[in-house]
């Protein structure tokens, strides 16, 4: 018992020291597991009368429940009231094959004004394609070409955007498409995924691309979106600088948790699918919907006008 109270006291801390050293940082992204498995510990160490136990427990679980409660906590941000209002939505497919056709159902039922796949497979590509009748389809590379040889994203779009392209940061690495929405007052958007940092190097990686994106959002107008699968929670540093140094609002104020991977264990889920807003846009609505055969579930909100 006393040897899990001391584990769990560990873990947690190194968790909430504030360190973008790895394996520090990644364990910053798992403080709903470890509210979970402190509370057991704390519950196990009551039952056995184990007093310095239930203390160690007691602290992990009042640390990692304070990280949770200021995300649960938070407040969304007001929209003008009768605005013009776009509906976008992204799926991280991991080069998976996909259900492309449940994938067709759900736009149609749903009708997102623009939906944008990363990584398809590429034997998935021309299938996307035909998806969803009503849908203008454009396709990008790893680099800003007209007519990519292979597909790193597929933006199917009901409105009119402009410039879809890869974005010229090569930090953003190969999966990012980036566009202007001219439905309404234009929007600036762009949507990437990211290395998992597994390894101290893909960490890297993926904090360059994270910096990119803040980069990419400081040189836009107020109405902008940042979106994709980033690899890091909303307790991360890398993406607690990304807020900063970008200027943006994260669309999960107000919405809770929303977690988004992994689809296959749910006790290990955590939310690292997110879209930010620039200072001009406010959501109206975020949720997550259906992984179609990846790991990550996909991705929709509804943003307006933020309101003066």
């Amino acid at each position: 018992m006393f040897v899990a109270a001391v584990a769990a006291l560990i873990v947690t801390v190194a968790g909430r020291v504030g360190s973008t050293t790895w394996p520090f940082e990644l364990i910053t992204n798992f403080p709903v597991q470890m509210l979970l498995a402190s509370g057991l510990v704390t519950l196990a160490a009551l039952l056995a009368r184990a007093r310095i136990s239930l203390l160690l427990a007691g602290i992990c679980v009042v640390v990692s429940g304070l990280a949770v409660t200021g995300t649960l906590a938070s407040d969304p941000r007001p929209a003008r009231p009768g605005g013009h209002r776009l509906t976008l939505g992204h799926l991280n497919a991991q080069t998976r094959r996909i259900d492309v056709d449940a994938l067709g159902r759900y736009l149609q039922a749903t009708q997102p004004d623009i939906f944008v796949v990363l990584d398809p497979d590429q034997g998935d590509v021309d299938r996307l394609s035909h998806a969803a009748p009503g849908y203008i389809v454009s396709r990008t590379g790893s680099h800003r070409t007209p007519r990519p040889d292979y597909v790193r994203t597929v933006v199917l779009s009901r409105v009119p955007v402009d410039g879809v392209q890869h974005p010229d940061d090569a930090s953003f690495g190969a999966s990012a498409v980036e566009l202007t929405v001219k439905a309404g007052a234009p929007i600036s958007v762009v949507v990437f995924g990211t290395e998992s940092p597994t390894t101290p190097g893909r960490a890297r990686v993926r904090n360059r691309t994270l910096a990119a994106a803040a980069r990419w959002s400081s040189t836009r107008p107020a109405r902008r979106i940042v979106m994709g699968d980033f690899n890091a929670t909303p307790w991360s540093l890398p993406f607690r600088a990304l807020l900063h140094d970008g200027r943006l609002f994260s669309s999960l104020d107000g919405f809770g948790l929303q977690v988004s991977w992994p689809e296959s264990n749910v006790l290990l889920r955590i939310p690292i699918d997110h879209a930010l807003l620039g200072p001009g846009l406010a959501a109206t609505d975020r949720g997550t919907g259906p992984a179609f055969g990846s790991q990550h579930r996909s991705l929709h909100l509804t943003v307006a006008s933020r309101a003066k």
